[in-house]
């Protein structure tokens, strides 16, 4: 029995000293290792593990079944709650919350506006229309949900001093004269900075993600801001000469400008307008995972990056391939089919079938499934009626079928069919 608890106590003891010992050399290690190395003892705490995290492997994104909401049709944040709740029991786990305020815009209903346009949360850069998104950010979560702010950029109404430089300029085919746009040139660094400025505050509020909305494109016809002008002319040696960039253009009988030939400049041109709207992408996505290195970022694209990638890129500045050099967590389609099938004459068969196609399409160029959101649409844009459950099965069952991507519906109403979601949100 004593010597029994005489090894025991010499095996207490020997740990002991092991562990002193092993303290110590950590402590020689990190005092006169590299000043920039992370130490490599094991018997690092779990603190230091936080400081320097592992990169999260692309397969551990979560698959995003989401509900965008572009105005909560409820009057009480009481009444937000139970339209969450619900939200949730149908399988929702993501709520996309538009986080910008525009002329037009329908106001949420449970705030008190303190502007017309702006920020739904605190900051500097916009007019802030009310606080109300950390609220929301509570609400979600106290529901099992994520919640994204939609956020805006060439279009959000910022507080820009001199804001005519800071402008985008288009060419008018008809008079072949330049005119300045209500959007905001990528170009200019006033912009550039206050829009990050935004980001990093919405960032702030508590948000899970953030969807970056469909305005961050550069149209076929702009811009030709002296700033981009010069920097383009300067980076690639090409002389940007407007009217040389459309040499054949013709007028629609309903007055549409249509440009049938390009030159070899003008593709020179909008691939290089692709590369600086993706870079300010970056600094955004930069800019918000530098105040929390685990938010999601997620980006809009229309259909065409998917199904005409060449017109994409001439009509839009945008191109899925090159945006996947982007550290973004999801690829949100904009897999409208109503649209989709009035802008190529589809049938309705047909629009259900280029959803398959679409999701095809995408399995094959995006490694990980659930990065690819399928954004369907539950109102028709022309008529702002209600889609049919029928068709809303028929297009979630297309998708489904091809593979399990992500998923997500726009806009939330009361009137949307929950249980027709709930049937494909699994």
């Amino acid at each position: 029995m004593i010597i029994a608890r005489w090894r025991r106590g010499l095996s207490v003891l020997i740990v002991l000293l092991a562990g002193i010992s092993g303290l110590f050399l950590c402590h020689r290690y990190w005092k006169g290792g590299d000043a920039g190395a992370v130490p490599t003892c094991s018997a690092a705490s779990l603190a230091e593990a936080r400081i320097y995290p592992e990169k999260k492997d692309f397969a551990l994104t979560q698959r995003m079944l989401a509900a965008q909401v572009l105005v909560f049709p409820s009057s009480t944040y009481e009444d937000v709650e139970e339209s969450m709740r619900k939200l949730k029991g149908a399988g929702v786990n993501t709520i996309i919350v538009r986080a910008f305020q525009n002329p037009g815009d329908g106001l949420h209903r449970f705030v008190r506006p303190q502007s017309r346009v702006g920020a739904y949360f605190e900051t500097a850069y916009a007019p802030v229309v009310a606080p109300v998104l950390s609220e929301l950010v509570s609400i979600g979560h106290r529901n099992g949900l994520k919640v994204f702010a939609w956020m805006e950029t060439r279009k959000m109404p910022l507080l820009i001093s001199e804001s005519d430089a800071a402008k985008a300029w288009s060419y008018d085919y008809e008079t072949g004269r330049l005119k300045a746009m209500a959007l905001w040139s990528i170009f200019d660094e006033t912009f550039q900075s206050a829009i990050a400025g935004l980001y990093r505050d919405a960032v702030l509020s508590g948000v899970d993600g953030i969807l970056i909305q469909d305005d961050l494109i550069s149209y076929q016809h702009e811009d030709f801001n002296p700033k981009g002008v010069a920097l383009f002319e300067n980076e690639t040696g090409h002389k940007l000469i407007p009217e040389t960039l459309y040499p054949e253009v013709f007028q629609e009988e309903n007055g549409r400008w249509v440009v049938t030939r390009y030159s070899d400049t003008f593709w020179v041109w909008v691939s290089w307008k692709n590369r600086k709207l993706l870079e300010l992408a970056g600094r955004l996505i930069e800019t918000a995972k530098a105040v929390n290195p685990e938010i999601e970022v997620a980006m809009n694209f229309m259909y065409e990056a998917v199904t005409d990638p060449r017109n994409a890129l001439a009509w839009l500045a945008q191109s899925l391939a090159e945006a996947k050099k982007l550290p973004l967590d999801y690829y949100v389609i904009m897999a409208y089919h109503r649209q989709i099938k009035d802008e190529l004459g589809l049938s309705e068969e047909g629009a259900f079938h280029e959803m398959s196609k679409m999701t095809a399409s995408l399995l094959r160029v995006v490694e990980d499934p659930y990065k690819i959101v399928m954004k369907v649409q539950m109102t028709d844009w022309k008529t702002r009626k209600q889609i049919s459950s029928y068709e809303a099965n028929q297009v979630f069952e297309r998708i489904n079928n091809e593979g399990k991507v992500s998923l997500a519906f726009v806009p939330y109403s009361h009137r949307v069919p929950l249980q027709i979601i709930g049937n494909h949100f699994q």
